[in-house]
């Protein structure tokens, strides 16, 4: 199941996972890149070639140990998420799949560049270079943020990040170092702002599978979000993203209520969404329910309690109504779905019944973008501006929500969030000087991740909120009836340097 790192510069994948030529091709490996029609089909392949999404959710505190499982082909993986471990396994969700989809995207980013490089007229390949710079910038973003410790200005020039690879790849072995996290988001802030400069909406024919301006846009609000030092740019770029008022470009969660689950599912993933800036088509079993894997067969779950404590629970958030989200169960299975997943299934052969599951994976929403504003808002001291998002984004998300009864304000949000029972949550980014000092921040900063926790729920960005906030997890062991925690600042939040690169040269984290 190890793929060939070398053989994705020549595999060009068609982007849309729901189409059915797609479903029905075998890659061809042996094509040759020599025009501009066929760097386009290669920087398809520049994009993520896994899902963080598993691995994410099971080291979160998004799932609890039910205490059994079903024939749930992660389970290894599960296991070594859910207790922190080193990954030693290779199925389409494991560390070593992602880290290796992760590099493989960026390697066919740097090949493309290579022959863009060697074209004579290189104003006509402006836009493509510009679309490689971001899958390169955007692959390198996600990497240092699994497997390095997050940003910190005081600290990122020497923390160890992860290899910033710039350069094809030709030799069968290469030895690599890691970059520093300082290093590494210069590289990536570089990458990005250059690619923002070329890329041009109108050389795509499905815009919704490659970085538009917008989703270019909405990508750098989130790297300065989680940079944390210049919420200036976390504005200008939102800006160029979301109107003032965005409710009509998020996702209609109440108006879909009445589809069936897998209608649901389906419409949840759709491209042609408004709410989807950027989608990847990805190999992966998490959260399809046509495989016996999570999200309902793993033993590590998000059971029904959890579920409800957190979303029908009306004392959980600020409004005090239950939110609206799509969940499902199987009967006996002690699991929950939120139905975010739809997996269309590719036979080995046309007579074969094995194969694989592509799901579109939407990795830029508008959702994101609203609440990595809000973020700016809190900490430029506009909390006028963020409650009036805030109050805008829980009107599309509450059951029966009063526009004239439902209104929070910053008296409420103190007094919710001064609670003892909220202790475990404060969170303590670089800046946390700055929160600390002024309630109000704290607070406000406490509402938006707690609502980015219940919107992204099942789709892996709690843990980034977890490393970058340096928040607790504690995880239940059914059987022994006992709890293990991951203090805020354990190493082990840093995925461990697959067996592989650390081969190749790279460096292990260190672990207690």
């Amino acid at each position: 199941m190890k793929k060939d790192f070398w053989t994705v510069l020549f595999v060009c994948i068609l982007s849309l996972c729901g189409c059915n030529d797609f479903l029905n091709e075998e890659p061809d490996n042996r094509a040759k890149v020599e025009t501009a029609s066929d760097l386009q089909e290669l920087l398809v392949s520049a994009y993520p070639q896994a899902t963080y999404h598993l691995i994410c959710e099971m080291m979160s505190d998004n799932v609890a140990d039910r205490g059994f499982s079903l024939d749930c082909v992660t389970a290894i993986t599960d296991d070594e998420m859910y207790f922190w471990k080193e990954g030693t396994d290779s199925d389409y969700d494991s560390p070593f799949a992602v880290w290796t989809g992760f590099y493989e995207g960026i390697a066919a980013a740097n090949y493309a560049l290579r022959i863009i490089d060697s074209k004579p007229d290189q104003e006509n390949y402006r836009a493509m270079r510009g679309e490689a710079l971001l899958c390169r910038a955007f692959g390198h973003f996600l990497l240092v943020n699994l497997w390095a410790e997050h940003y910190d200005p005081a600290t990122a020039d020497v923390t160890p990040g992860i290899p910033y690879v710039t350069e094809p790849e030709t030799v069968a072995i290469k030895e690599y170092k890691r970059n520093t996290v300082g290093e590494v988001y210069r590289m990536i802030e570089e990458d990005l702002r250059r690619g923002l400069q070329m890329i041009d909406d109108q050389a795509y024919t499905m815009p919704k599978f490659h970085f538009t301006r917008r989703a270019a846009h909405a990508f750098a609000t989130r790297f300065y979000t989680y940079k944390g030092t210049e919420w200036d740019k976390v504005l200008y770029h939102s800006q160029q993203v979301v109107p003032e008022d965005f409710r009509t470009e998020m996702r209609d969660i109440l108006a879909s209520r009445g589809l069936t689950a897998m209608e649901f599912a389906l419409q949840y993933t759709d491209p042609g969404q408004t709410a989807i800036l950027l989608s990847v088509c990805v190999p992966t079993y998490y959260n399809d329910i046509w495989q016996r894997c999570p999200i309902l067969d793993s033993r590590y779950v998000l059971t029904p309690a959890l579920h409800t404590e957190l979303f029908p629970n009306s004392l959980h958030n600020l409004v005090g109504r239950p939110l609206t989200y799509r969940v499902e169960g199987l009967s006996g299975t002690s699991a929950t779905n939120m139905m975010k997943s739809y997996g269309y299934f590719k036979n080995e052969t046309i007579s074969s019944r094995r194969g694989m599951s592509y799901v579109n994976v939407p990795m830029l929403t508008v959702e994101d973008v609203v609440l990595n504003r809000i973020e700016a808002y809190i900490m430029q001291e506009d909390f006028d501006l963020a409650l009036r998002d805030l109050n805008r984004f829980y009107s599309t998300r509450v059951r029966n929500y009063d526009e004239a009864e439902d209104i929070v304000d910053m008296a409420f949000v103190m007094d919710f969030y001064a609670e003892p029972k909220w202790n475990a949550n404060i969170p303590e980014p670089h800046y946390k000087d700055l929160l600390q000092a002024d309630p109000r921040k704290l607070y406000m900063m406490m509402a938006v991740e707690d609502l980015r926790r219940m919107e992204f729920m099942q789709e892996g960005m709690r843990w980034f909120d977890i490393k970058r906030f340096h928040l607790p997890v504690t995880h239940w062991i059914h059987w022994e009836r006992s709890e293990i925690k991951l203090d805020r600042y354990d190493p082990r939040r840093m995925l461990q340097i697959p067996q592989e690169a650390q081969k190749a040269g790279v460096t292990p984290n260190e672990r207690p």
